[in-house]
């Protein structure tokens, strides 16, 4: 017997497949957003001819 296939299952397979696909894109985005934003404030800091421009840590030695 020939079993016939939903050609909608197929399309779900696909979409199901992007998803992690998707959330790497997004998240690498979101990181490559965020390094430009700290590269362009430091490059603000040194064109202000301060020299201290290195992030401050948070914990207090």
């Amino acid at each position: 017997m020939l079993e016939t296939r939903d050609p909608d299952e197929s399309g779900r397979r696909r979409a199901l497949a992007a998803i992690p696909f998707l959330i790497i894109l997004v998240a690498g985005g979101v990181w490559l957003a965020d390094s430009l934003r700290r590269e362009a404030a430091r490059e603000d800091c040194l064109a202000g001819g301060r020299r201290d421009c290195a992030p401050l840590s948070s914990s207090a030695p």
